[in-house]
């Protein structure tokens, strides 16, 4: 991916995020059954694995490529743009209504990079739970095949930024909370009647704290990223 395309992202939320925790401790938060074992992360960018969970007749977690490849897609770098999906428009836009119907995931994590504009220049900030707790985000995935290539991938749902989020950035990723679990990942229910959920979160409970830029580049990936300074 070019320096420009990378510019880009970093002008978008949710744009990059951290997946530290063990696999099991997210299976566990999410009462899922983890088909794979993930190394951690600190540094989740887009194009790269993810690990996200839907239900496969019960909870399950896997990885899938971030970056929604919509299943008529005549190849896969329409998921390069669809790394976020707005609340405002997901029940209606093509690229998304068809998943949010009944393709949607939950994309367990430990907190969320946001890029602050300033005159010197964009600084990154970490948001996160104060007591250190992973949290779920809001996700959708798609399934797409074509001349025997198979992806799995998705995108996160962002909305209006809430008030801790409000002087960084003006959008947010939607988190969702534990009772609405099962309702988001049923698929049996229709998206639209989950629109409700999509809303800034309470600010409460949450912190943003500065960080090093070392987090621009995608290749570094240790726990200093989140160090505050």
């Amino acid at each position: 991916m070019g320096s420009g395309q990378w510019a880009d992202i970093l002008a978008l939320m949710c744009g990059r995020l951290t997946q530290s925790s063990k696999t099991i401790d997210y299976a566990r938060m999410l009462d899922a059954v983890p088909s794979m074992t993930a190394k951690p992360s600190y540094n989740v960018a887009p194009s790269q694995p993810i690990t996200i969970c839907r239900m496969n007749g019960e909870r399950t977690l896997l990885q899938v490529r971030w970056g929604l490849i919509p299943f008529w897609a005549k190849d896969t770098k329409t998921g390069y743009s669809m790394i976020n999906a707005r609340a405002e428009t997901v029940a209606t836009k093509p690229a998304y209504r068809s998943a949010f119907k009944k393709r949607r995931c939950l994309i367990p994590t430990d907190g969320f990079y946001e890029w602050q504009a300033r005159d010197s220049g964009k600084q990154p900030y970490f948001i996160h739970r104060e007591d250190k707790q992973p949290f779920a985000l809001a996700g959708l995935w798609e399934h797409w095949e074509k001349d025997e290539q198979l992806i799995e991938s998705c995108t996160i749902i962002v909305t209006s930024a809430n008030k801790v989020l409000s002087p960084i950035h003006d959008r947010m990723p939607v988190i969702i909370d534990p009772e609405n679990f099962q309702s988001w990942l049923d698929p049996e229910r229709d998206g639209n009647e989950l629109t409700g959920l999509l809303v800034p979160h309470a600010e409460s409970g949450f912190e943003a704290y500065p960080i090093s830029t070392a987090v621009n580049k995608p290749t570094n990936n240790d726990p200093g990223l989140i160090a505050r300074v």
